[in-house]
């Protein structure tokens, strides 16, 4: 396995789990679909280098999903146009918080009754929890829900009807004055040839 500095996540990211190196430092876990990784970066870490790479804080990504109504450790859409949403196992304050994408939890089931989730990810791999499979299930199908509310968001705006991208050209001009005018039937002299 490889020892990483840091790590961005990436649609390939499954989980990021606490791991402790032999020295006692605390670091990162990163399961991925084909390889694992070690990172000397702990989870949340990760998940705000990764909000930021992508063009939006933590903070930022955070608050969002409690305005939408996700106000107890909610789920956290490290990137939208890549469909990477993120849930934690518990508060996000403890090194010992979990994080995993949501697109990559497949099951989920109870472990001998002691307070743990074994979680099935996308490649077959399981996964233990420190949590029961009711406060999971609620999280899974909250970042569900949250996934759908962004999506349908951003799909309002790909549905532009073809008769708008054909509308009829206008010249958008300057006054004097430095306010804009458009005149609506310029003549082709007034473009900008090529």
């Amino acid at each position: 396995m490889e020892l990483l500095n840091h790590y961005i996540i990436r649609p390939e990211t499954m989980a990021l789990l606490p791991y402790c190196f032999s020295d006692g430092s605390m670091g990162t876990l990163v399961i991925e679909e084909a390889c694992e990784h070690y990172v000397m970066e702990l989870p949340k870490a990760i998940v705000e280098r990764s909000c930021g790479y992508y063009g939006s804080t933590y903070k930022g990504r955070k608050k969002i999903a409690v305005d939408m109504g996700y106000k107890s450790m909610p789920p956290i859409c490290v990137c939208g146009e890549l469909g990477i949403v993120f849930i934690s196992s518990m508060t996000e304050r403890s090194d010992r918080c979990a994080w995993l994408a949501f697109i990559h939890v497949r099951q989920w089931s109870e472990v001998d009754k002691k307070s743990k989730v074994a979680v099935s990810l996308t490649n077959g791999q399981i996964v233990e929890l420190p949590m029961s499979p009711g406060p999971f299930s609620g999280r899974v199908m909250r970042a569900m829900q949250y996934r759908h509310q962004l999506r349908e968001r951003i799909s309002a705006y790909n549905m532009v009807d073809e008769a708008d991208k054909k509308r009829a050209l206008k010249k958008i001009g300057i006054k004097e004055n430095g306010t804009y005018y458009i005149n609506s039937n310029p003549s082709e002299d007034e473009f900008i040839q090529d």
